[in-house]
């Protein structure tokens, strides 16, 4: 039986409020009913354009047929049996992985999370070099479990949450002046808190390794800046630490390459990879040379649902239509679109900048006619989805609009979405106005 967009939600909350822990919760205020493509309906039929792709796993976007299709077909042969048993889908999906991935003789780590691949990586550094220590970046997330809060920036997830009071040392993170452009080539690094690592009080011989993203995803869309990648690998490879690069968001074309590393032609040593393989199911991994992986012993790192069956299937045709259709190539071109859309807005009282890559890109509310630009705009995502496009906020300020849709969407969507941002910033500003 039909019912309303408000009783539904309603209904929900009166059942999830007395058991639903608070780190839960349906803060978009709308319930999906079906999605198809970059678009969502809720049970009044009313339609979004979805610019969130779930948080950027959705790359060939809802209900693609070639997913859906592959998950049936395991659905009827075999759903899961665990990571003791041999599975044809995972099989075929780690050789055509390695095929893509940089070393001679990858080896592949499955597990069922990012948070869980990250641990797994750090595992393997410690295994790996016999050190202990591994750090992150200034405005890095790579989860928050207990192992993974140790190189997540934020201390406000440690605390009172974790036996990990604070991070070993986040290293400052040299971001690019703007968006970056497919094909840049990468320039002069910044610098990446090198004088403290190589400070003789510093004790840099217990470092096992650096982790750190192409593209901050919850740090606010910053990429990183031209050289970074380049400069670490070289720091890295003199002092003897590993490389690890976090691409759970970033890999899989998001970023206008098969995975964001390849932009400055660096061979990381290890690359966790996540979000998009799974089709909307959860699988993880991490990868690297086999003689690394290698060194974490076995039975050291396993997940009851590491590798599942269906969403191995699922990971195959991801990766077919990926490279099938070249989507890695089409996110560079449809973030310089949406890039060169943004700057042709003009709304009184507001400057925006653009930051990120390709499709996974952050328009900064830089001023605002308000003092209070965190506050205006969340104002702007409320009403940009009253107007039916759906968008997350970010940012260590929280005034960054984010655009991670699912890599088919269209040019006309994509246009759409920044023509509801302007309209979006339009009303707000007049509300503004006549507020002062």
């Amino acid at each position: 039986m039909a019912v309303t967009t408000k009783s539904s939600l309603e209904v929900l909350q009166r059942r999830e409020s007395p058991s639903m822990a608070k780190t839960i919760g349906a803060e978009i205020g709308i319930t999906p009913v079906r999605g198809l493509g970059s678009r969502l309906w809720d049970e009044e039929d009313r339609e979004y354009l979805d610019l969130t792709a779930g948080s950027g796993v959705l790359a060939l976007g809802h209900s693609h047929p070639a997913v859906l299709a592959a998950m049936h077909a395991q659905l009827d042969r075999y759903a899961h049996g665990g990571w003791q048993f041999g599975c044809a889908a995972r099989a075929e999906l780690s050789e055509r992985l390695a095929e893509l991935l940089p070393w001679p003789d990858p080896m592949l780590l499955w597990c069922t999370t990012g948070t869980e691949a990250v641990e797994a990586a750090l595992k393997t550094a410690r295994c790996a070099t016999g050190r202990r220590q591994v750090l992150g970046f200034l405005g890095g997330y790579h989860g928050k479990t207990a192992g993974a809060l140790a190189v997540t920036a934020n201390s406000a997830y440690r605390s009172g949450a974790t036996e990990v009071p604070v991070a070993g040392l986040s290293l400052p993170y040299p971001v690019a002046a703007g968006h970056v452009p497919p094909g840049a080539r990468p320039g002069r690094g910044q610098r990446f808190g090198q004088e403290i690592l190589e400070h003789p009080d510093f004790g840099s011989a217990d470092v096992a390794g650096l982790i750190v993203e192409t593209v901050q995803g919850a740090g606010g869309m910053n990429a990183a800046a031209p050289g970074l990648l380049q400069d670490l690998r070289k720091f890295c490879t003199a002092h003897g630490m590993l490389l690890i690069v976090d691409e759970i968001f970033t890999g899989f074309g998001r970023t206008g390459a098969l995975f964001g590393f390849q932009h400055e032609n660096v061979v990381p040593d290890l690359v966790v990879l996540g979000k998009a393989i799974g089709g909307g199911l959860p699988v993880s991994l991490v990868a690297g040379p086999r003689e690394l992986l290698a060194a974490l012993p076995p039975l050291r790192q396993t997940s009851t649902f590491s590798a599942n069956p269906v969403a191995c299937a699922a990971g195959l045709a991801v990766l077919d239509t990926l490279l099938e259709q070249d989507l890695s190539t089409g996110a560079g071109v449809l973030g310089d679109r949406l890039v060169g859309a943004v700057a042709k807005l003009a709304v009184p009282g507001v400057r925006l900048e653009t930051i990120g890559r390709g499709l996974m890109t952050g328009v900064r509310i830089a001023e605002a006619p308000v003092a209070d630009r965190t506050a205006f705009t969340c104002a702007v995502i409320a009403r940009m989805r009253a107007l039916g496009v759906l968008a997350l906020r970010g940012g260590a300020d929280g005034t960054v609009v984010k655009w991670t849709p699912p890599l088919t969407i269209t040019a006309a969507e994509l246009d759409r979405s920044v023509d509801v941002l302007r309209e979006a910033l339009a009303a707000e500003c007049a509300g503004a106005e006549a507020v002062g």
